[in-house]
């Protein structure tokens, strides 16, 4: 027994050492930046802008939202090389846009861009293809939430592939109604905390989002031309976002071959799950090339067309029972202490936000609330209408 006991130290003792002893692993692809430009847009045939966004790869375990890549020259080129369209920089975001294009779809283009670097890129020539209208954005609704789809198709049977994006639109309201604003720089407790004007209301706000996903298909293996309830977005039972009135705006496009097997294949990268068992990612085919530098490799897959677009909205009523029920405790009352003032309102980012002056029978403190429950402009809204708000 007592042989047994001391080799189980040892053993136990000897495993503690190993642990101790190991070293943290990186991985050296997270340590190496190769620096790619990244290419995102397309060349948009028709009245509507065409923004393109140049950025640059970063390392895995850095931050990407990155500043994009500023001061490129970047032009539409006709499959001659002359120059048709030259982009202005619209912000240090690294968008670039011309206000609009007529493009010939019975002709090609390019794309050039000379970055501060030196390096010089360009594009294959890309076809310009006309989008058929969109049938319609249609949505049903499930016992786990709300399914949105589009329905479109050619009766030329000349499109075959389909990518689609959206900007979707909410608008929520507090669960208190801020009437007071806190101002540091007030004399009296009266004057730290004025009266809201109206445009300065933070119970009512929009949020907006654009989609983040590839969204694309196919009509390749079909008798006919024509896409029926493709997905586009999934809202969970009782999410915020049809909490009251939702809209959503989706854009189509039509794709060549290689332009949709190209973003299928980043889609697949992108949700792989890790399984040894899974399809290894392939090396990206961009259309896009360093020409004096042909090792610089350049991630994005550039196309050209018109778009169509369709907005519909979707109320609360058309989907109840339906109820988002955010953690809100009540109101706290905070004394006329200069200290606690500063403490709860104070700052970069005050615990609380001022709702109401307290009289009890006198002017005695101010009722906070979280943030988040008092004013929507901190959780990412904006306070003011957008124009096609019809409510």
């Amino acid at each position: 027994m007592k042989k047994n006991l001391t080799y189980c130290a040892l053993l136990f003792l000897a495993s503690t050492l190993l642990c101790t002893c190991k070293d943290k692993y990186v991985p050296s692809v997270i340590q190496s930046n190769l620096n790619y430009l990244v290419v995102d847009g397309l060349l948009i045939n028709g009245a509507d802008s065409t923004i393109i966004r140049l950025s640059r790869t970063s390392l895995l375990d850095e931050n990407v939202a990155k500043a994009g890549e500023e001061n490129a020259q970047m032009t539409v080129e006709d499959a001659e090389g002359n120059t048709l369209y030259n982009f202005v920089q619209l912000n240090k975001k690294g968008q670039y846009a011309v206000p609009g294009m007529n493009l010939d779809i019975t002709k090609k283009y390019r794309l050039r861009i000379n970055t501060t670097d030196g390096n010089q890129y360009v594009s294959d020539d890309v076809t310009i293809k006309d989008t058929p209208p969109i049938d319609s954005i249609s949505w049903q609704q499930k016992p786990d939430g709300v399914t949105i789809y589009a329905n479109t198709h050619d009766p030329l049977a000349t499109t075959t592939w389909y990518r689609w994006d959206y900007t979707e639109t909410w608008d929520l309201f507090t669960t208190f109604f801020s009437v007071v604003k806190y101002d540091p720089t007030g004399i009296t407790f009266y004057d730290q905390f004025p009266p809201r004007k109206q445009d300065e209301y933070i119970y009512h706000c929009w949020k907006t989002f654009n989609s983040n996903q590839i969204l694309a298909a196919s009509t390749a293996n079909l008798s006919a031309d024509r896409v029926n309830l493709f997905p586009l977005r999934f809202i969970p039972q009782n999410a915020i976002e049809l909490n009251n009135a939702y809209s959503i705006l989706v854009k189509q496009y039509a794709l060549t071959k290689e332009a949709y097997e190209y973003f299928q294949n980043i889609k697949r990268i992108s949700e792989q799950t890790g399984s040894i068992f899974d399809a290894q990612p392939s090396e990206l085919e961009s259309n896009l090339h360093c020409i004096n530098n042909p090792a610089q490799r350049v991630i994005g897959y550039l196309t050209g067309g018109s778009v169509q677009q369709q907005r519909i909205f979707i109320r609360n009523e058309q989907v109840r029972p339906w109820k988002y029920l955010p953690y809100c405790p009540d109101k706290r009352k905070i004394p006329l202490i200069e200290d606690s003032i500063k403490y709860f309102f104070g700052g970069p980012s005050p615990l609380l936000t001022p709702i109401e002056d307290v009289y009890d029978p006198f002017f005695s403190g101010v009722n906070g609330g979280l943030p988040a429950c008092t004013d929507c402009t901190s959780t990412g809204g904006i306070n003011v209408k957008p124009d096609y708000w019809p409510y």
